[in-house]
């Protein structure tokens, strides 16, 4: 075998069946030690481990796992590619926007040659006397047909969804593809497709220091994972890097692999971007991080807001990983939506009931103070979960909505916030002891 990658601790006996049997636990092997081959034949002795058992690996696979031995791939100079292959406007865009974001900033009187050296898009190999673009470079800011042919198998696509059924005449309300109307690099599909997804999607306002700035938790969830995701695609297989923005989730696909497994990326094991280059640059403009906990930060703009858990997936056959970010909230998927008049789901009934039965002594008033609170069409699904626990239990703490929501602390907080923008919610007494008075505004 190529490399010994177990510890003594993955070898113990289990007991089955009254008998001892040696358990071996096999880990998964780091990315920089892939492939494990045996007989000293990496082509033919090369395999990867999946559930129904080894399989050789083919050579598309091969060649990718050997790519990503490496943690330099962006940082790759392509012989005879110079700085006539960057698109001027481009970078000058990119620029503007680094200069605004880094005031005062080192980088900003040099040219744009020293430039791109300095933020890895441009590098000299003084043993092979050679020197030009690096891949990150071309990719981030080059010209469209350059582009295209240096990395004929890779593509991107931003589609709009919304509304449009499978099987009928409209195929997308609207495109963003390879149509000679834009210089086809990453920085122009990531700004341009990005301004398109953010205006389909609500923003919350902010204000930051003395300027009020949009968007909020689902919109620097939705820019970490576009970046994450151009950050770790393969720009070397045939694939595409494509946004989907359906009615009720957002897909975006990139080519190539995931150098660890899903479930590692879940638990919040670090995970090394195939193009660290071109994540230095988004970072450099306050896109994205490179510290390694990109998905982390995803995972917890999802629970703060309420949705539903992002599923991220390899899809083997077709060399791409999948990352769907559901746009429904917890609960939503189980609740069943009844029109009469206006849309009210269905528990408000129920909620109704119980409010009556604990407050026949209050004035008719009041219901009908708590049953407007109910029937006001401006609240999420979550919110509303949250609202009709309030009236069943006033006592019950911000840990007792945690569980009974399934969202963690800081995110019943968040909604408990958006609420009180729609209603009065008081907390009366202490945190542990006090209880709930909800009015309406």
């Amino acid at each position: 075998m190529s490399s010994n990658i177990l510890f003594d601790s993955d070898f113990r006996p289990v007991e089955v069946d009254g008998k001892t049997v040696v358990y071996i636990s096999v880990p998964e092997a780091d990315y920089h030690r892939k492939p494990i081959y045996i007989n000293d034949d990496i082509a033919n002795g090369s395999f990867k481990r999946s559930h129904e058992g080894d399989r050789r690996l083919d050579r598309e696979t091969l060649a990718m796992m050997l790519r990503d031995s490496t943690d330099d791939i962006d940082s790759q100079i392509l012989e005879h590619y110079d700085m006539n292959d960057i698109d001027e406007e481009t970078l000058r865009g990119y620029r503007v926007v680094f200069n605004i974001a880094n005031p005062d900033h080192n980088y900003a009187d040099l040219d744009d040659k020293e430039f791109l050296y300095r933020m890895g898009g441009y590098d000299y190999d003084r043993h092979k006397g050679i020197e030009g673009l690096t891949m990150a470079g071309l990719m981030m800011f080059g010209k469209g047909t350059p582009v295209e042919k240096r990395f004929p198998l890779f593509r991107m696509d931003y589609l709009d969804l919304i509304g449009v059924r499978r099987g009928g005449d409209l195929k997308w309300n609207d495109r963003l593809t390879y149509d000679g109307r834009w210089e086809n690099n990453l920085y122009n599909f990531v700004t341009m497709s990005l301004r398109k997804l953010l205006f389909t999607l609500p923003s919350e306002g902010r204000i930051v220091g003395k300027a009020r700035r949009d968007g909020g938790a689902l919109y620097d969830g939705v820019r970490e994972a576009v970046i994450n995701s151009l950050t770790y695609s393969d720009f070397q297989t045939e694939g595409v890097l494509r946004i989907d923005r359906r009615d009720d989730e957002i897909i975006i696909r990139n080519p190539g692999l995931l150098r660890i497994s899903a479930e590692r990326i879940y638990n919040g094991d670090f995970t090394h971007a195939r193009n660290r280059n071109i994540q230095k640059m988004f970072r450099m403009i306050g896109y994205g991080d490179n510290i390694g906990s990109g998905f982390q930060k995803i995972l917890a703009a999802w629970n703060t807001l309420g949705f539903l858990r992002p599923d991220l997936k390899e899809l083997e056959d077709v060399k791409e990983v999948w990352l769907t970010l559901p746009l429904v909230e917890i609960g939503k998927e189980e609740e069943e939506i009844s029109k009469v008049g206006e849309e009210v789901p269905k528990y408000v009934s129920i909620v109704n009931s119980t409010v009556a039965s604990t407050v026949n002594s209050t004035v008719d008033s009041t219901v009908n103070s708590l049953n407007n609170i109910l029937c006001n069409n401006e609240y999420t699904d979550i919110q509303l979960v949250i609202i009709r626990k309030m009236m069943e239990d006033p006592n019950i703490t911000i840990a007792g909505l945690s569980t009974v929501t399934g969202l963690d602390r800081n995110a019943v907080n968040y909604q408990l916030r958006k609420l009180r923008r729609i209603i009065n919610i008081e907390r009366v007494g202490s945190d542990k002891k006090g209880s709930w008075k909800l009015l309406p505004k």
